[in-house]
């Protein structure tokens, strides 16, 4: 009946958003100071999140039913179990999932002590959650489906057509019990126990809150479905609730009813700085009001690599503004306090960091273009995007190569894929007798692999649900190994399929990963059939490069490279000579492959000496090489450094000056297959076609946990514009009737 249908569809759709938005939603690391105390709690995901179908009921109309029967129970359990009822529009439909668990297994812990003795620890534990719910409420409004004409005065429309829709009026979350269990044993349990009582209560509000951000920036897609799904009952529905279509409230712009961007919103984040090298971080101390603001985490410092470790863009924190030290709030009036508590060198350092709206951001944008007579450099350079080569001019799309010899053509056909359109060239033959020599279709020259046999002899072989490939089939019967002329057309694919895979080899391959891929959230064209939104790769965004990724800040010294001294390295040698100048030095990082380079870092007491100026710009005049901290780092070769050099000032030091974004894994081997994947659209993750509710960010997320688990994803991508152009291709001329 309609009413089961109405409560199954609500309930499928609920279920099918909360199973496949939660589980892929990314839970920051969790960390902060309380008492004296630094924690930080991280790979915390919400894979384990469960929930079933027959935990879902449905208020719809004022019909109350579970969402699927509970198990035992009788062939009637999901008829509706109250009887409708007059309902406000507000609360239309009303979604309650019951019995939500979870579990966050080997999550990372650690605590800092920020008094004597300064006690400090780590290890793995596991939470587990019970007892959840999530209650979603969703009113009904209406909203005009067809304009009509207007009013030749006010622009408005004269006489439009209405019709209901759904929108979300209220989400909530709770979380009954929560276990959080240390794993081992640990020489300072009595810390350890604390650290639980600590972390209890506020991790189980920290996942309520992600959970509650993730209902509310997702909600677009359930609604979308929802209002699709509901869109042939609406006259049953209102009848049902005694509710008139004149009646309900219009719909207002900041309603959700389908997929989009969230705006921005006003949160605070908490970092905390643990290494004893500067915070690195560039503040605007002059904004009207009257607080800190960061200008950027620059690249190559401590901040970046704070914030990239606990999963978070570095960039989102341009404008915010530093509310506290651990734990101690700063108002206006006390900020020359507060940039003292950020210049002290005592570490761990946990701030708390208020992120600016875009109005915000703007405003402190122009404070320091103004103040500056060159603009600031920017945090991320992005890899100008690949032309995407493929020809859909109906007159260039099919290549025609002429067969004149007899026998075996030397083509290997395959019969699967690409929509079930064409036969697909899957190898080339070779005359085995011969020598392996190539055969005539080979030999032209014009042919690849992957592509499609559009036409034999003239006639059109493309054609959907394999009619195409059975014609072609009985084309090529029919000519066999001994009519010749034999005239083949063959057209590029529209799919392209490649397998990204990490490489073992060398370390810096692991560079990069699915945050390289930029995609662009097509929305649907009016009058499009499919009725699809598009996820299309529009660019690459560049990695940190192994420089950065090894732990290198501005400020380090270069002092070996492969072994050989340089800058400060020389004067550690003594009877080396003199360091080679930074051309040279610049020569030698280009000519050896793999590179292993050391740097020197000043130690804290040297620091104190030296300016944030000097150290963004710099070494210390008289670094102590002999006294500094030496790392090493390795990297293919100069290409993925991602590392810039400068003279230092005492004239013979290299110094690292900046850091750049390189090319990652995914970008370099997709460039290296020479398919025009920028500009097509993504159809499937690891065979599994892609959603059309789903968001760029949920794909990005899937990829990185298959990425991180499986250590490769195979991407499949359609070019839309070449595959419309072929279904317009014809018989060639000369074809017979």
């Amino acid at each position: 009946t309609a009413r089961r249908e109405l409560i199954s569809g609500a309930g499928d759709a609920a279920l099918d958003f909360l199973l496949k938005i939660l589980p892929s939603m990314p839970v920051p690391p969790f960390d902060g100071v309380r008492d004296g105390l630094v924690y930080h709690l991280s790979n915390l995901s919400m894979a384990g999140f469960m929930v079933k179908k027959e935990d879902i009921y449905i208020e719809i109309a004022g019909i109350k039913a579970a969402a699927a029967k509970k198990s035992g129970s009788g062939s009637n359990a999901n008829i509706p179990q109250s009887q409708p009822r007059r309902v406000q529009a507000s609360e239309l439909l009303i979604i309650d999932i019951k019995n939500i668990s979870a579990t966050l297994d080997d999550a990372a812990w650690s605590f800092e002590q920020t008094y004597m003795p300064y006690l400090k620890g780590s290890g793995k534990a596991n939470t587990r959650l019970w007892d959840g719910a999530i209650r979603l409420k969703f009113e009904l409004r209406r909203r005009i489906a067809t304009v009509g004409e207007k009013d030749p005065v006010t622009g408005l429309p004269l006489d439009p057509t209405w019709e209901p829709v759904l929108c979300l009026n209220d989400r909530t979350c709770t979380i009954g019990g929560i276990e959080l269990t240390i794993q081992g044993e640990s020489r300072i349990a009595w810390v350890a126990n604390r650290l639980v009582s600590v972390l209890k209560n506020p991790l189980r509000d920290y996942v309520v809150s992600v959970i509650i951000n993730a209902l509310k920036t997702h909600s677009g897609w359930l609604i979308d479905v929802l209002n699709k799904n509901l869109s042939n009952y609406w006259d049953f529905i209102l009848r049902t609730a005694k509710l008139q279509l004149d009646d309900l409230p219009k719909l207002a712009r900041h309603h959700v009813t389908e997929a989009e961007i969230p705006a921005d919103t006003e949160e605070t984040v908490e970092l905390v700085w643990r290494e004893r090298v500067p915070l690195g971080l560039n503040i605007l101390t002059n904004d009207e009001s009257g607080y800190l603001k960061v200008i950027d985490f620059p690249r190559g410092t401590q901040a970046r690599k704070v914030a990239q470790s606990k999963q978070l863009d570095p960039d989102m924190f341009r404008g915010s503004t530093i509310v506290s030290v651990n734990g101690r709030r700063y108002g206006p009036d006390n900020q020359v306090e507060l940039f003292a508590a950020l210049k002290d060198p005592a570490r761990p350092k946990a701030i708390l960091l208020k992120i600016a709206s875009q109005d915000d951001l703007e405003r402190m944008e122009g404070i320091v273009k103004k103040g500056k007579s060159s603009g600031a450099a920017k945090g991320v350079k992005k890899a100008a995007p690949a032309k995407n080569e493929n020809k859909d001019d109906i007159n260039d799309l099919v290549t025609v190569v002429d067969i004149l010899e007899k026998g075996d053509i030397g083509l290997k056909f395959s019969s699967s894929g690409h929509d079930n359109i064409a036969l697909v060239v899957s190898d080339f033959l070779r005359d085995t007798n011969g020598g392996q020599r190539f055969l005539p279709a080979e030999r032209t020259g014009k042919i690849s692999v992957n592509d499609l046999l559009s036409h034999v002899n003239g006639t059109l072989v493309l054609g959907s649900k394999g009619t195409g490939k059975q014609r072609a089939l009985q084309l090529l019967e029919d000519a066999g190994p001994t009519r010749r002329p034999l005239k083949l057309g063959f057209v590029k694919p529209y799919l392209f399929s490649i397998v990204l895979e990490k490489q073992h080899e060398h370390e810096e391959d692991s560079f990069g990963g699915p945050s390289e891929l930029v995609f662009a959230e097509m929305k649907k064209a009016a009058g499009d059939s499919t009725n699809e939104n598009r996820i299309v790769l529009k660019d690459f965004a560049v990695v940190d490069g192994a420089a950065e990724t090894g732990g290198v800040f501005v400020g380090d010294n270069l002092a070996f490279i492969n072994g050989i001294p340089v800058g400060a390295g020389c004067r550690l040698l003594g009877g080396s000579g003199p360091s080679p100048k930074l051309d040279k030095v610049i020569r030698m990082l280009k000519q050896y492959t793999p590179l292993a380079l050391t740097f020197a870092r000043a130690q804290a007491k040297q620091q104190k000496t030296s300016t944030v100026k000097a150290y963004l710009t710099s070494s210390p005049l008289s670094l102590d090489i002999e006294s500094s901290y030496t790392f090493s780092i390795a990297a293919a070769d100069y290409s993925h450094l991602g590392c810039q050099f400068v003279t230092g000032m005492n004239g013979s030091d290299i110094v690292v000056k900046g850091m750049i974004g390189v090319e990652g894994l995914f970008q370099r081997q997709i460039k290296a297959s020479n398919q025009p994947f920028v500009g097509c659209r993504l159809v499937s993750v690891d065979a599994e076609i892609v959603p059309s509710y789903v968001n760029s960010q949920l794909i990005v997320n899937a990829m990185k946990r298959r990425w991180t688990t499986n250590g490769r994803v195979e991407l499949t991508f359609c070019n839309e514009r070449h595959r419309d152009a072929l279904r317009k291709v014809e018989s060639l001329d000369g074809a017979p009737s």
